[in-house]
């Protein structure tokens, strides 16, 4: 027999976490999801995907998809902030809705795949760059020194890493914008296939657009065929494979929602944060991609190595600035993407630490990896995840790792999808300062998208899935080790001043 009494929704600040301080105003929220998504993804993956896609409708119309599938996303996540604006509100919520086993799933996602994984890759990279200006310095010892600095900002204090964070995303958005400008009003001979590149295409591509180009072809001739050459149809396998890839640079949208536990007004900032976040992005990532299209074809997106192979131009923001800036733009685009990374570093640092935080004061870690210092600051949880980070840093491969982050972190947001859309059934009269528009199709098109990008992962290459549900089961494996026994209160302690 049906209850006639009315189910009460769990309380958003319910005894499972800490009373945190509320320092983060709209302007840093929206900064930490800019800086998040703004990094290595924009001056990589066009050129990666770009010679597959072929025409500039193929990339451009990628990139569309991308952006639709982040702002169906931001806009569900923004009514989860908005109801549980705690730190880990994701892992929060799909905890609440789905269980504690799919919540540690998803914490446990979010922490060691979407965090640990990205920040050695960012790190990594940085260093790369940092080498070409210091060729003095070693690149794994410049990451180690870059993920303990910024470990220590942001263990110190809230304030001061979200000064830090602050100050980096306005100098990062200064320079984006600055580099879309100066792409547009400049005098640009777009960059084509040299003879070399073109004869080696014929062996090793034969069938790229660059291996058909026709004989003692004149620029013109040349540029026009790269821009006519018969491309996959929007709705093909490749069109799916290359959202997959660009869907990397759009992480980040929801990283406001780890830190909604010290964010002021919640329910309006946090989704104004999330939501706006995505749409300034996505159109710098548009506007970027024209920029690139200027300097390159998208057919023309190859290189061939010193060793006579072939390779995706993915250095085509330093390709691209080279064009547009002189010679001396390549060491402008060098400093400028390491600023970038440091930047998306920085945040990444930060909310990581939150994550872990949030899995202590529900149980599923140690109770005292979730302690606040007297700043309010996470203190151990940030020193946890650098130490499981310089590890990856200095002893794996993360290339194989990271074929499969994307399947992981969309399996992770379609357990979010899921949540909160059973909140809307088993709790329709609790308080949502903030409503999805034209629910439920927000968070249906996520989720929809996110099935198909996993399955076409799976019919283009399986390994990568198959990588991932290992993954989940070894996650799973761990759990009994990991979980934290009960206390008395279920807070983790303030440490003394």
């Amino acid at each position: 027999m049906r209850s006639t009494e009315k189910q009460e929704a769990p309380t958003p600040t319910g005894g499972d976490f800490p009373k945190q301080r509320r320092l983060i105003g709209l302007w840093s929220a929206t900064g930490i999801c800019v800086a998040s998504m703004i990094g290595s993804g924009i001056f990589a993956v066009t050129g990666i995907v770009g010679a597959d896609l072929v025409s500039t409708s193929n990339l451009m119309l990628a990139w569309i998809i991308a952006g639709v599938i982040a702002l169906a996303g931001a806009l569900t996540i923004g009514e989860l902030g908005a109801m549980r604006p705690k730190a880990g509100a994701q892992y929060a919520v799909v905890f609440e809705t789905l269980g504690p086993v799919w919540g540690y799933l998803n914490g446990m996602i979010t922490l060691f795949i979407g965090y640990i994984a990205a920040m050695a890759a960012i790190a990594l990279v940085a260093g790369d760059y940092i080498e070409e200006l210091a060729p003095w310095t070693e690149v794994r010892t410049t990451a180690t020194v870059l993920l303990c600095g910024l470990g220590f900002i942001h263990a110190i204090t809230v304030v001061g890493g979200k000064r830090f964070n602050d100050g980096l995303v306005i100098l990062k958005v200064l320079l984006v914008v600055g580099f879309i400008i100066a792409g547009f009003i400049a005098t640009i001979e777009p960059i084509l296939p040299s003879a070399e590149l073109i004869e080696a295409a014929k062996t090793l591509r034969p069938d790229s657009a660059i291996a058909t180009i026709p004989p003692d072809s004149t620029p013109a001739a040349t540029l026009e065929h790269l821009r006519n050459a018969p491309a996959p149809n929007a709705i093909s396998g490749v069109i799916g494979l290359a959202v997959i890839s660009i869907s990397f640079a759009y992480l980040g949208w929801s990283t406001a929602a780890e830190v909604g536990g010290e964010i002021r007004r919640p329910g309006l900032f946090l989704p104004l944060s999330i939501i706006g976040s995505v749409i300034v992005v996505g159109g710098m990532y548009l506007l970027m991609n024209l920029v690139y299209l200027r300097v390159v074809p998208a057919a023309g997106m190859l290189e061939l190595n010193s060793d006579g192979t072939i390779q995706p131009m993915a250095s085509i923001g330093a390709t691209a600035a080279m064009s547009i800036f002189g010679d001396f733009g390549g060491r402008l685009v060098t400093g400028v993407i390491v600023m970038l990374f440091v930047s998306t570093l920085s945040v990444s640092v930060m909310t990581s630490g939150r994550v872990v935080a949030a899995l202590s004061w529900k149980g599923d870690f140690p109770a005292f990896w979730g302690r606040l210092n007297s700043r309010g600051a996470p203190s151990l949880a940030i020193f946890f995840m650098i130490a499981a980070t310089i590890p990856l840093v200095w002893y794996s491969g993360l290339t194989a790792l990271l074929e499969y982050v994307g399947v992981l972190t969309t399996f992770a947001v379609c357990l979010t999808m899921i949540s909160v859309m059973v909140l809307r059934v088993r709790f329709p009269d609790e308080p949502r300062p903030f409503k999805i528009p034209l629910y439920p199709l927000p968070p249906l098109i996520s989720l929809g998208l996110g099935i198909w990008l996993i399955v076409t992962a799976a019919i283009e290459d399986l390994v990568p899935v198959l990588s991932s549900v290992i993954t989940l089961a070894v996650m799973l494996a761990m759990r009994p080790l990991l979980k934290s026994r009960p206390s008395g209160t279920g807070h983790p302690p303030q440490s003394s001043p």
